[in-house]
């Protein structure tokens, strides 16, 4: 049996040969647990960033009771510069939370806990400008009702608008 030329077009040994790497997407349900975990790494440092603003301008901490959900809404509606600033301190601490760690390791504490990660096209973890084009598009996908982000529920790839925007995706990591 003599070697037989092959055509470009044709596979040849080399590529069947290469190992084939078969990712999961991470669905609707374990990204939403994941959330809910970085929440409760998030909220803290929220709290802790709140009243450094609140005494960086000298104002009060709030008591107890004008911590309601009712008081702090009404609050954060009355048009103040101080209510102006922790919205938007809010955002910033929020995005800068899951840049660094998406950045950093793939991974947000809650993505490394439920054992899923975001990665590129490559399989890698997102570089910098992804990551702040990832949490860009985050706050495109909530604005309108959280309909970028139950997209993912209905998706074949299981991704958001934030996914299809940054080029990234969210799967199960071994």
């Amino acid at each position: 049996m003599g070697l037989v030329a092959t055509s470009a077009l044709e596979p040849s040994i080399e590529s069947v040969l290469e190992p084939s790497i078969l990712v999961r997407a991470a669905g609707m349900i374990r990204r939403t647990l994941a959330f809910v975990v970085d929440l409760g790494f998030l909220l803290p440092l929220q709290v802790l960033f709140f009243c450094g603003l609140r005494l960086g301008q000298r104002l009060p901490l709030p008591r107890l009771k004008e911590l309601y959900p009712d008081v702090l809404l009404a609050n954060l509606s009355d048009g103040s510069l101080s209510s102006q600033a922790l919205c938007i301190s809010f955002v910033a601490v929020s995005v800068a939370y899951f840049v660094f760690f998406w950045t950093l390791r793939g991974q947000t504490p809650g993505k490394w806990l439920l054992r899923i990660a975001v990665v590129d096209v490559y399989g890698e973890r997102p570089s910098l400008l992804r990551s702040l084009c990832r949490a860009a598009g985050l706050v495109v996908a909530v604005l309108p009702c959280a309909l970028g982000v139950l997209w993912i529920g209905f998706d074949r790839e299981k991704r958001g608008l934030h996914d299809f925007l940054s080029g990234t995706y969210v799967v199960h990591v071994p």
